[in-house]
C-alpha cells in the first residue's frame, strides 16, 4: 500500500512537470511576453484608458498586401499597458510581428517605442506582438507590459516576421 502511494505521488509530480514544459518556445529574438493568446484584449481591460486606430497600408508594403485592414488598440491601466491588434487581408498562414512605434504613420511609424530610450530593443523595454495569420489571412494578438507607457507610444506597425524591413501597415494610437 505504501508503494502505491509513492507511485501515485511520483505520477502526480511527473504530470505537473510535464505541464510546466508544455508552453511553446518563443521564436528567436522574441521572448515570451511578445504576445499572449490568453491575455484580455485591450478594449476589455477594466479601467483601461483606450487609444485606437485603423491600420492603413504603408508605401513599404511588399506586393500582395493591398487588402490589409484592421485595428490597433492600446489600454493604459493600473497594471501597465495592453495592446491588441486585429487584422484581415494578411497572407495566409504567415508569421508576423507588430511593434509599438514612437512616430506618426505618415512617417512610416518612426522608430520603435522604447520605455527606456537607452534600453534594450526587446520586451519588456519595447512592446512586441508576434502572431500567425490563419488560413484566411486573419489574425488577432494581444501583448501586456507592466509599465504604463506615455504619449510617445504613437503607433503600431506590422511586419512579416521574415521581412522586418518591410513595414506593411501602420495604425495611429489616438
Amino acid at each position: 500500500m505504501r508503494t502505491g502511494a509513492l507511485v501515485s505521488a511520483a505520477a502526480v509530480g511527473l504530470a505537473l512537470l510535464a505541464g510546466c514544459g508544455s508552453t511553446p518556445e518563443p521564436a528567436a529574438g522574441h521572448p515570451t511576453g511578445a504576445g499572449d493568446p490568453q491575455a484580455v484584449p485591450a478594449a476589455a481591460v477594466p479601467g483601461g484608458r483606450l487609444s485606437s486606430g485603423p491600420f492603413t497600408l504603408l508605401p513599404t508594403a511588399p506586393q500582395g498586401y493591398e487588402g490589409v485592414a484592421g485595428t490597433a488598440e492600446m489600454a493604459r491601466h493600473d497594471g501597465g499597458t495592453t495592446v491588441t491588434v486585429t487584422f484581415t487581408g494578411l497572407r495566409p498562414d504567415t508569421d508576423y510581428v507588430s511593434h509599438v512605434h514612437s512616430g506618426q504613420c505618415a512617417e512610416g511609424g518612426g522608430p520603435h517605442f522604447r520605455i527606456d530610450p537607452a534600453g534594450s530593443e526587446m520586451p519588456p523595454n519595447e512592446i512586441h506582438l508576434k502572431f500567425r495569420s490563419d488560413a484566411s489571412g486573419a489574425a488577432t494578438a494581444t501583448a501586456e507590459n507592466p509599465t504604463v507607457v506615455g504619449a510617445d507610444a504613437r503607433a503600431v506597425v506590422v511586419h512579416p516576421a521574415d521581412l522586418m524591413d518591410n513595414r506593411v501597415a501602420c495604425a495611429p494610437l489616438s
